[in-house]
């Protein structure tokens, strides 16, 4: 066998996932360059199961650094989300005040048009015509078209 196909068998022998045949183990045994590869796979191995119980030592105020950083982050969106629906009940707040003036008007400029023309309106002083086209009560005043 060739030392490339060796050494892609290596690993899963070394790892318990593939078993190897007596060709290839004979092979490992006489070959100076595959001794060397299956020794790194051992190494290397070792070394991945020393990381699972490896804890390192952090530095001082590492966590409150941490979860100081993550208070401000929540904070800095909070308060833009906050913002922002301000924003959103200003923006109707506006368009609704814009709306009822445009309501306001539409219904002065209506009446006008049913009443007939509203160019010479007098404010009477008592006497008024009980005709409901000469006649507008406007809050309680009443105003007489002055015909």
């Amino acid at each position: 066998m060739h030392c490339e196909a060796i050494a892609e068998l290596l690993p899963g022998a070394v790892d318990g996932s593939r078993a190897v045949d007596r060709r290839t183990v004979r092979h490992v045994a006489s070959c100076l360059q595959c001794q060397a590869e299956l020794a790194r796979y051992h190494g290397l191995l070792r070394r991945l199961h020393q990381l699972r119980s490896y804890r390192p030592d952090l530095p001082a105020g590492l966590i409150a650094d941490v979860l100081d950083a993550l208070d401000a982050t929540v904070t800095r969106r909070t308060v833009r989300s906050v913002l922002a629906g301000r924003r959103l009940a200003y923006g109707g707040g506006a368009a609704l005040g814009t709306l009822a003036i445009g309501v306001t008007v539409a219904m002065v400029i209506g009446r006008g048009r049913s009443n007939g023309s509203l160019g010479n309106l007098t404010l009477s002083s008592g006497n008024l015509s009980n005709r409901p086209c000469d006649r507008l009560a406007v809050r309680g005043m009443a105003i007489d078209r002055g015909q």
